[in-house]
C-alpha cells in the first residue's frame, strides 16, 4: 500500500473511531434526555394530583367556613332583633304576679282555722253516719 493510501485509511480509521465515539455521545445524551423527559412528566403528574388534592380540600374547608359564617351571621341578627331587655321585664313582671299570687294564697292558707275544720269534719262525718242510718231504716221499711 501506498502511504497515502495507508495514510487515508488512518484517517478513516480515525473518522470512524470519532464517528463511534460521536454516536455514543449522542446515544447517552438522547437516553439523558429521555430519563429527563420521563422524570418531568411524573413530577408534573404528580405535581398537578398534589394541587388538585388540596385545591379540593381548600374548596371544601372554604364551604364550611362560609356556612359558619353564614350561621354566625343569622345568629347575630336574630339577636339583635330579640328584645331582650323588653323580655327580662316581662320575666320581671311574671314573676312578681306569681309571687304576689302566691303570697295572697299563703295568707288564705294561713287564715284557716285548721280546729274549727277539723270540728266541721268531724260533725259532717257524724251527720253523715245518721243520714245513713236513716236510709237503711229507709230502705228495710220499703224492703229494698
Amino acid at each position: 500500500m501506498s502511504e497515502d493510501n495507508q495514510g487515508a485509511v488512518e484517517v478513516s480509521k480515525a473518522i470512524l473511531k470519532e464517528e463511534k465515539k460521536q454516536n455514543r455521545k449522542e446515544g447517552v445524551q438522547t437516553v439523558g434526555i429521555t430519563i429527563m423527559t420521563i422524570c418531568m412528566v411524573i413530577i408534573t403528574v404528580v405535581a398537578v394530583t398534589v394541587f388538585i388534592n388540596v385545591n379540593t380540600k381548600i374548596n371544601a374547608f372554604y364551604k364550611k367556613a362560609d356556612t359558619a359564617i353564614t350561621s354566625l351571621n343569622e345568629i347575630a341578627t336574630d339577636i339583635q332583633e330579640a328584645d331582650l331587655p323588653g323580655m327580662a321585664t316581662k320575666i320581671n313582671d311574671l314573676t312578681e304576679t306569681a309571687t304576689d299570687g302566691l303570697a295572697t294564697t299563703m295568707e288564705k292558707i294561713d287564715s284557716i282555722d285548721i280546729e274549727q275544720l277539723n270540728e266541721s269534719i268531724s260533725r259532717l262525718d257524724e251527720a253523715t253516719q245518721a243520714f245513713q242510718g236513716t236510709v237503711e231504716v229507709l230502705n228495710a221499711l220499703f224492703g229494698r
